[in-house]
C-alpha cells in the first residue's frame, strides 16, 4: 500500500464527501517519535490490507492544512496524529503512543 499525499486544501472536500473510510496520518519527518509511529503503522495489517484510503500529511510542509483539519473537526493539532473518517464523519483520532492500528481496524469493522 502506498500513501497518498495530503498537500492541498481541496483534497479535504474530497475526504469529507466520500462515504469510503479515510485515514489521515499527520507526520513530522523531523520528529523521531513521529517516524517511529509511522513505521509501526505501516507494519500493521490494517495498512498492509490496503482496504482504505491512506493520506499522509507532512505537517512541516503543510502546517496551514494541518491547522485547517484541527479547526474543522475540533481536534487539537498534534504530530504524530491519526484521524479516521467513515461515512463522512470523524470517528476516531489519536496521537503519539495512542495510535493503534488494531483499534482503528475494530472501529472500522463496526
Amino acid at each position: 500500500m502506498a500513501w497518498e499525499s495530503l498537500d492541498d486544501l481541496s483534497i479535504l472536500s474530497q475526504i469529507n464527501s466520500s462515504p469510503e473510510s479515510q485515514i489521515i496520518f499527520k507526520h513530522s519527518p523531523r520528529c523521531g517519535i513521529s517516524s517511529m509511529a509511522l513505521r509501526r503503522f505501516e507494519k500493521s495489517d490494517l495498512y498492509k490490507s490496503g482496504n482504505f484510503n491512506f493520506w499522509l500529511l507532512n505537517v512541516l510542509e503543510n502546517r496551514e492544512l494541518s491547522n485547517s483539519l484541527a479547526s474543522e473537526f475540533n481536534v487539537r493539532h498534534e504530530s504524530p496524529q491519526v484521524m479516521v473518517f467513515h461515512d463522512r464523519n470523524l470517528v476516531h483520532h489519536a496521537s503519539h503512543s495512542y495510535i493503534d492500528a488494531e483499534e482503528i481496524a475494530r472501529i472500522l469493522k463496526k
